[in-house]
This record gives C-alpha cells, structure tokens and sequence, in this order.
C-alpha cells in the first residue's frame, strides 16, 4: 500500500512538472508576438487597430475552441489532448515565420489561439486528478507562475533571437523546440497516467460518469467566467500593450523596452504564484474553500487600480514601471483561484467547466485588444483612456465574484 502511495506521488510529481514546463513553453508561444509587434508592424505597414486585430485573433481562436477542446480532454483523456493541442499551436508559430500580409498573420495567431484555448483546461483536469484539494491552489499557482515566468522573460528572449538572427527565425525557432517538447511530455506521461491516479480516488469512485448537465454548468460557472472576463482584460492588456507603451509613449528601441517590459511583467508572475499560495492558506484557516479564493479575487482586483492611478500624474519611465508592476502583480493574485474554481465549480466535469470559466477570459482577449489599439489611435496615442477601461473592468470584477457558488452539485442528466 505505502508503495503504491508513494509511486502514485511520483508519477504526480512528474506529471505536475512536466506540466511547469509546457506552460512556461506555450506563454513564450503567446507572447512573442507583441514582443515584435513594432518590427511587423513596420515591416507590413500595420496601424495599431490592425495590431489590435492580430492580437484578437489568438483570443477569438481561444475563446471558442476552450469549450470544445476541454469537452474533447475530458472524452479522450489529458495525454492524447495536450499532445493535439501541441502540435496544432506549435506548426502555427513556425508558420508565422513565413507570413507576408495581415489576413495571413490573422490566420497563423487564430490556428494558435485553436491549439492553446484547451491547454489550461486540460492542465486543470490533471491537477484535480492528482493534486490533493488543499494544495490544488498553490499548485495552480506555481504552474501559471510558470507561464507568467515565460512571459517575464519573453521580451528577452525573442529579442536576443531577434538581434541574433531575425523576427521571422525566432518563430521557426520556438514552434521547433515547442513540437519537440510536446512529442516528449506525451512520452513521459504515459508513466504517468494522469488520469488514473486521482488524489481522490475514493471520492471519484463514488462519482458516476455521467453527460454533462449544460444548464446546470451555465447556471454554476457563469458568475465565474463572467470576473475572469475582467481578470482577462487586464492580462491580455498587458501582454499585448506593454512592450508598446514603452516603445510608443517613451521612445524607446526593442532592447530597452524588452528590460522595462520584463520588470512589469515579473510583478505578474510573482502575482500568480503566491495568489494560489495565499488563498490556500487562507483555505487552511478557514476550511471554506469559497471564501478563502473569492477574498483573493476581490482584494486583487481593488488592490490592482492603486497601481493603475499614479501613471496618470507621472511620465517618469521607472514610476511608471514600477506602477505597471504593481497593478500585475495585484491583478493576477486573482489568478490561480480563478482557475480552482473554475474546476470545482462542477468537479464531476472539470476540464469542460475550467474552459466554460475561462471562456470569459479568452472573449475579453478578443474584445481587449481591438479596443485598445481603437482608442490609442483615435486618441492619438493617449494612454490614459486604455487605464480608465480597464480601472472601470477592475471595479465591475469585484461584484461579478461576490455572485460565485460552490453549493451541493446535483446528478447531471442526460
């Protein structure tokens, strides 16, 4: 017995590493392309609405296919799911390298947003699958720290492979090493099994396999899926505008802004790991797994606009940086609960339930950028206006999580 506990650890260890790394791999894969923005831009004349609309793209992808792609994961079991999904997005980022015009580009970042949108969903089922409920928070965490980690050091690293060789070869670069590591994740899981090693087993075995009740999922994730739309404004805002801001609003070339960028988008990461670890604290104390997560939600979202309001009076580069970093890391606080939610909202069907929640992120990825980029260019570049929405989208979050239920789940039915 104590071998067989101490082989299913392992194989959960294993399994919840290799998970780290994919996201930190897939977050290089999300971001690159606002990392080159200013060099595409100018090499196909793009304005920045029809940089807004490349950015769009990927979220209208992800917006969509998260639901059926977390549906597809819970039919034909995480390892199969994650490999499909690796080899879809990863093509698409080679085949980036070759585009030569916006309906193109639009087309690779929507192939991208296909292979992704599942990604998360997928990921939750294994943690729910393997991971304790007490540690399920801190282990979301660390694997979305992971994701926000790539997204810290992105600027840096396509930019170093863009001054080493070009913007085109850095994405032949990443989708190669992507498709790779995707072929080797599918090897080593396979000693995992994921999704035969529940942490709660006992629990699952009492736990029919039943169809999926879709009213009873709407009426249970939408409170859910309606805040992580205002948790995904500010995400995708800051990983589509920032390089930006600094290239725009101060001037600067890829390398610099690749620093600043970097230091904001650290705040970030550091906010997704320890809001998964706090909340799971706080859930200790308290043993109220809603209270402890939807607190953390609540006090990120309000704690974020203190960030946000002092760029509005300062256009000191480091101020400004220093603000930005803040506001992320509060933001994402909210993060990782978001996601413990999203699957235990209806935990008999978490992987469609995570992406049902997290649609809401993916639709304000879709709907973020084309407003933004709308507003810098009938603003003429104001920046100010793209804060106001999203302080606005940070208040309404609050209330939207207050509506949020873990009640008894009822059999679903046919």
């Amino acid at each position: 017995m104590q071998q067989n506990a101490s082989a299913a650890n392992s194989r959960a260890k294993l399994a919840f590493i290799l998970l780290c790394i994919m996201a930190f791999i897939m977050y290089i894969d999300r971001t690159n392309i606002a990392v080159v923005a200013p060099l595409i831009g100018k090499d196909l004349g793009l304005t920045n609405t029809k940089m807004g609309i490349i950015f769009s793209a990927f979220a209208v992808a992800y917006s969509c296919f998260m639901i059926p792609g977390g549906w597809l994961s819970d039919k034909i079991g995480a390892r199969k799911a994650l490999l499909l999904y690796g080899v879809i997005w990863s093509l698409a980022t080679i085949a980036t390298g070759w585009v030569g015009s916006l309906v193109v580009l639009v087309a690779m970042r929507f192939i991208v947003g296909i292979g992704e949108a599942p990604v998360y969903p997928t990921a939750a089922r294994v943690i729910t699958n393997v991971i304790p409920e007490k540690y399920r928070g801190s282990a979301q965490g660390v694997m979305h720290a992971c994701g926000r980690i790539a997204s810290s050091a992105a600027p840096l690293v396509v930019t170093a492979l863009v001054v080493n060789f070009s913007w085109r070869d850095s994405f032949y670069i990443l989708g190669g090493v992507t498709l790779v590591y995707m072929f080797v994740m599918y090897a080593l899981l396979g000693k995992g099994r994921p999704d035969d090693n529940r942490a709660g087993a006992q629990q699952a075995a009492k736990v029919p396999r039943t169809p999926v009740n879709w009213p009873h999922m709407l009426r249970r994730v939408w409170p859910v899926s309606a805040s992580c739309f205002c948790h995904g404004w500010v995400l995708w805002f800051f990983l589509n505008w920032i390089p930006s801001y600094f290239s725009h609003n101060y001037g600067m070339d890829l390398k610099h802004s690749a620093i600043f960028s970097t230091s904001v988008f650290l705040g970030g990461t550091l906010g997704t790991a320890m809001g998964g670890v706090i909340a799971d604290w706080r859930f200790k104390k308290s043993n109220d797994p809603l209270r402890a997560r939807r607190g953390m939600i609540v006090f990120g979202f309000l704690a974020a606009i203190l960030g946000l309001i002092p760029l509005f009076f300062t256009h000191d580069v480091v101020i400004s940086a220093c603000c930005l970093s803040f506001a992320f890391f509060c933001s994402e606080l909210a993060d990782s609960p978001l996601w413990v939610l999203g699957a235990e909202v209806v935990p008999t069907h978490s992987a469609t339930s995570s992406a049902c929640t997290f649609t809401g992120m993916a639709v304000a990825g879709a709907v973020s950028p084309l407003i933004i980029g709308w507003l810098l260019d009938v603003s003429g570049g104001k920046w100010e206006l793209a804060f106001v929405a999203s302080i606005v989208i940070l208040i309404v979050g609050p209330a939207l999580a207050m509506l949020i239920r873990l009640d008894e789940q009822p059999k679903a039915t046919a």
